[in-house]
C-alpha cells in the first residue's frame, strides 16, 4: 500500500463509484481496482460493499476512512515541509551562538540577512561553546557561532585578549601583563565549557598560574561589570564596545579569541548552506575552511 493506493481508496469512498473516482484520478478503472485491493489486503478485510456500478463503505471501511485521510494529510504536510526546507529562500536555519555574541554579531548578521531573505526562519539557541559544538555534532543545530575550532570551521573575527583589572589594581598602569602574574589572584570567569573560560584555563595552565575564582557567569557583560565593581580581574577581549570594562591590559605574549562558524561535514541543506555562505562572505572569509 502506498500514497496513490490511499488516495484511490479515499476518492472512491467519497464518490461511491469506481468509474467516477478513476476519471478524477486520471487512471483506468482496473488500475484503481488494484489500488483498492492493495489497501484492503493491508487492512486485512474488505472495505466496500459492491452494488452494481456503485460501491459503498461497509462498517470496516467507515472505520478505516478517517485514519486513511489522516495518514494522507500527514504525508502531504510532510512532503510540503521537506519542499519548504529545500527552498533556500523559505527554509529554516537552526543557529546556535555563545551568549557574548548575542549583543552584536548575531543581531547584525540576522538583520542584514533577513532584509535580503525575509521568509527564512531561524531557530536560535544560546549556550556554552562546548555545548553548542555538541549540538551541531548531534544534529540538534545546523550552525553555531563559537570560539574554539572544531569540525568544519570558518574564522569570522580575531580579538586580542587582555586582563581587565579593577580601579587602583597594581597592574592598572602596565603596558602589558603576563598570565603568570595573576597566579592566586581573585578572578571573575565564565562558567566551565564557555569559550572564554576555555581560553582562560588554557592560558593559565600554560603559565603555571591558578586564578582564584570568586564568581563564575554565563555572560561576559556580567563579568565586565563585576570587574568594574572591584570584585576581581577577568580575561576579556580588548576594545569590545559592548563590554563596559575600562582598564583591559593586553597579555604578553599576545593571545587571541577566535570567533567562527561551525557546521557538520556534508550538511548541505539549501537554507543552511545559503546562510553559511552569507555569513562567511559578509566577513570576507572562505566558506568552507577545514578544522
Amino acid at each position: 500500500m502506498n500514497v496513490d493506493d490511499l488516495r484511490g481508496f479515499i476518492t472512491t469512498a467519497e464518490t461511491g463509484a469506481v468509474g467516477v473516482a478513476a476519471d478524477l484520478l486520471g487512471i483506468s478503472q482496473p488500475t484503481l481496482s488494484r489500488r483498492i485491493q492493495r489497501v484492503e489486503r493491508a487492512a486485512g478485510a474488505s472495505l466496500f460493499d459492491r452494488a452494481g456500478h456503485r460501491v459503498v463503505l461497509n462498517s470496516r471501511g467507515a472505520d478505516f476512512l478517517p485514519h486513511a485521510c489522516t495518514a494522507l494529510a500527514e504525508l502531504s504536510r510532510g512532503a510540503a515541509e521537506v519542499a519548504r526546507l529545500m527552498d533556500p529562500d523559505r527554509g529554516t536555519v537552526r543557529l546556535d551562538f555563545m551568549h557574548s555574541l548575542g549583543t552584536w554579531m548575531v543581531p547584525d548578521l540576522l538583520r542584514t540577512y533577513r532584509a535580503r531573505y525575509p521568509h527564512v526562519e531561524f531557530q536560535l539557541h544560546q549556550g556554552a561553546a562546548q555545548e553548542l559544538v555538541d549540538r551541531v555534532l548531534a544534529g540538534e543545530a545546523d550552525l553555531a557561532l563559537v570560539g574554539p575550532r572544531p569540525l568544519c570551521w570558518a574564522l569570522l573575527e580575531r580579538q586580542r585578549l587582555g586582563i581587565a583589572v579593577p580601579a587602583e589594581h597594581w597592574a592598572g598602569n602596565a603596558d602589558t601583563v603576563t598570565m603568570a602574574q595573576f597566579d592566586g589572584e581573585p578572578f571573575i570567569g565564565m562558567l566551565p565549557g564557555y569559550g572564554t573560560r576555555m581560553l582562560l584555563d588554557d592560558l593559565a595552565a600554560a603559565a603555571g598560574a591558578t586564578p582564584r575564582f570568586v564568581f563564575e557567569s554565563m555572560e561576559l557583560t556580567t563579568v565586565a561589570g563585576l570587574v568594574e565593581a572591584g570584585l576581581g580581574s577577568a580575561l576579556l577581549p580588548l576594545e569590545d564596545p559592548y563590554l563596559q570594562a575600562r582598564n583591559v591590559i593586553p597579555l604578553d605574549p599576545p593571545a587571541y579569541r577566535e570567533l567562527g562558524l561551525v557546521w557538520r561535514p556534508g550538511d548541505d541543506a539549501p537554507a543552511v548552506a545559503q546562510f553559511r555562505d552569507f555569513v562567511c562572505q559578509a566577513e570576507g572569509r572562505p566558506a568552507a575552511s577545514g578544522g
